[in-house]
């Protein structure tokens, strides 16, 4: 659908590889550690336990964001199917 999916937390990076490692993930997860700028800017940075709120932002090909869901605490993950949907509703 030409798309690109990135993860990205406040996870530093070896931990990161070993997270994609365990999962067989095919898609890049990039670590925001030490600085947190990108999650702080995309604004779901806990600064109290510097974490990033699970969340999900669909991009387009400006640079604009056209969805963005972010999870509270013991929410459910966003399935892919509902991801796709989002993706289709701005090609």
């Amino acid at each position: 659908m030409d798309t690109e999916v990135i993860g990205i937390s406040a996870n530093v990076a070896f931990s990161q590889k070993a997270f994609a490692d365990f999962l067989k993930l095919t898609f890049p997860l990039v670590s925001d550690y030490p600085d947190l700028q990108t999650i702080d800017a995309y604004g779901v940075l806990d600064r109290e336990r510097r974490l990033a709120q699970r969340s999900y932002f669909i991009v387009d090909k400006q640079g604009v964001i056209r969805y963005k869901n972010v999870l509270g605490r013991g929410q459910p993950l966003v399935t892919n199917d509902a991801l796709v949907a989002e993706i289709k509703k701005i090609r």
